[in-house]
């Protein structure tokens, strides 16, 4: 984020945005002290258990626990990507962006430029949908028809034409005023020695919008055996097809559904939606990446895979499955039958075929193409299908999921379940075998040491306690160390919060600044502080003991001897 623009900027930007007011464009508040409460945007509840703090400019939900500075707010509510909250919150508060530095390989064009982008792109897809209605665009035309869509379909995607000739857009912008020059940075036209032609003739036009409605590029679908079947546009300053998804824009809109759907292609998106299934988006001729992933855990808790049912559509679901992991995005894959495709599919058996289609979870997905290329009616193809099966199960970390698995496998294969569990490992075998522990405390309410640490850093944001009573070092959790250091070194609590990009961790960080109740006057503050301390100091002794003990039977008498030693020292120590 600081490589983009400076933390001095963005700590200005956040001091001039007031978050109650931007909040309250969404959420109706009530001030009660100095925070402001409502009921929580980001999940349903009846009882307000959100708060925003006009002090540190943050705000946090007691219910959901999700926290975080006015530029998250705006991301999250809008579902916006970092840049484009700022440039929001930035007009809104008549600041002006400063110049980024453009990165290795990139055009670097200015403001006014990346607009004029914008704008050509929207003028030629108004362009292209206008030539799929004449002569020029009657194949193009009969082609979409002959995908089953009709003139309403074609509008609501935006759908469109490309002229057959080598400059029939090149021209039409220019009598718009657009410079060729600009055109190429826009990825509409390319030049040849000296000369610029359009970069899509002859085909199927699918405007790619992103979720704030701006046309960024195109997907161009080939009629006839022409090469390459898709083209997209090429890597521009306002388009990256490894950042960006086909139908974003729907999906930024229905944010009821839950899940996002993920096909491969744009007429697998638009078949689906047609027929009523929501949240369908598409990568944009790439397989999926990392990028699209944190895209997608932006808009959805939960991704189901709807990619075709071939062998090739198969390998695709599993490399997604190891992307939306790797980004701990829960996911989910849709099984077609007979190698269909997700078009095919749904043109057979409607939106009540598809929503009856099982939706297998990760492991399950895996396990059944463990058994791709395995002959399992022998002894060798049963036993390389188990211990394929194994090593997938080694990654399960939740007890009753793995004992679910571990069931269908002994019906499967035939062997021991003592055997299946030492093949997949002694931590597998722990989680497996060892009953769930049950306790009284609800929890997500923190321990004494974590509910201490808290209390110390609310107090220390809120002003009541000095910094010079605390040092990093008497904080046990490393996020607590690291956000206490930030306030005893003087920085504010909102730059700190802004400065984190992982959703999770920055939660924990804006559940620790908020604890409640605080004291209310700092002599207060001060005697709670010094309690937390001792408890944080006692809970130093009591793991020093244990840590200690657990050595004992391993040493000599002499040895023990010296641990009693150090044992008696350490508390007079700590008590001192």
């Amino acid at each position: 984020m600081s490589g983009r623009l400076s933390d001095a900027w963005l700590e200005e930007l956040r001091s001039r945005v007031s978050l109650e007011e931007v909040v309250s464009e969404y959420v109706p508040l009530k001030q009660k002290g100095r925070r402001f409460w409502g009921c929580c945007p980001f999940h349903n509840e009846k009882t307000p258990s959100f708060a925003v703090d006009t002090e540190s400019q943050l705000y946090y939900c007691f219910g959901c626990h999700k926290g975080g500075t006015v530029i998250n707010f705006v991301m999250d509510l809008e579902r916006m990507e970092f840049m484009d909250a700022v440039r929001l919150l930035a007009e809104r508060a008549h600041m002006e962006l400063p110049e980024r530095s453009a990165q290795p390989g990139e055009v670097r064009v200015s403001r006014d430029e990346r607009e004029q982008m914008y704008e050509a792109n929207r003028a030629a897809a108004k362009f292209f949908h206008g030539l799929l209605w004449t002569d020029e665009g009657a194949d193009a035309l009969n082609y979409l028809y002959g995908r089953g869509l009709n003139d309403s379909d074609i509008r609501r995607f935006g759908l469109g034409a490309s002229p057959k000739g080598w400059d029939g857009l090149l021209h039409h912008l220019e009598k718009q005023g657009y410079e060729p020059g600009l055109l190429e940075k826009a990825g509409l036209v390319v030049r040849r020695e000296n000369k610029y032609f359009d970069m899509f003739r002859g085909r199927v036009m699918f405007p790619i919008i992103n979720a704030q409605g701006r046309v960024l590029g195109f997907g161009g679908r080939a009629m006839g055996d022409a090469q390459p079947k898709y083209l997209n546009t090429a890597e521009t300053p306002v388009f990256n097809k490894r950042m960006g998804l086909y139908a974003l824009n729907y999906a930024a809109k229905e944010r009821s559904v839950g899940r996002l759907v993920l096909v491969e292609g744009y007429m697998d998106t638009v078949s689906l939606r047609k027929h009523g299934v929501q949240g369908v988006v598409a990568t944009l001729g790439t397989a999926l990446t990392e990028e699209q992933a944190r895209l997608m855990k932006r808009y959805a808790p939960q991704v189901w895979i709807s990619y075709d049912g071939d062998a090739a559509g198969q390998k695709a679901a599993l490399r997604a499955l190891d992307i939306l992991d790797g980004q701990g995005l829960p996911a989910r894959v849709i099984d077609y039958p007979d190698g269909m495709d997700p078009d095919d599919f749904i043109k057979a058996n409607g939106l009540t075929g598809f929503e009856a289609l099982p939706k297998l979870d990760s492991t399950t997905y895996r396990m059944l193409r463990a058994k791709d290329g395995l002959d399992t009616a022998t002894q060798d193809g049963m036993t390389q299908y188990a211990l394929r099966c194994c090593a997938i199960l080694k990654q399960v970390k939740s007890p009753v999921e793995m004992e679910n698995h571990l069931r269908r496998l002994v019906n499967e294969t035939g062997y021991d379940r003592e055997i299946l569990l030492r093949q997949i490992g002694a931590t597998a075998v722990s989680q497996t075998a060892q009953p769930i522990r049950r306790t009284r405390r609800n929890q997500t309410e923190p321990s004494g040491v974590e509910k201490a640490e808290q209390e110390l850093i609310s107090m220390l944001s809120a002003g009541l306690i000095s910094p010079e009573i605390l040092k990093p070092e008497d904080f046990t959790s490393e996020d607590h160390q690291k956000l206490a250091r930030w306030l005893i070194d003087g920085h504010s609590a909102a730059s700190y919060i802004g400065g984190i990009q992982d959703d999770a961790e920055r939660n924990r960080a804006v559940r620790a600044l908020n604890f409640t109740p605080l004291p209310q006057d700092r002599e207060k503050a001060l005697e709670v502080a010094q309690e937390d301390l001792r408890t944080l100091r006692q809970a130093r002794k009591r793991e020093r003991e244990d840590e200690y003990r657990q050595k004992v039977d391993t040493l000599s008498q002499e040895q023990k001897l010296e641990i009693l030693r150090r044992i008696d020292a350490a508390n007079r120590e700590s008590e001192g």
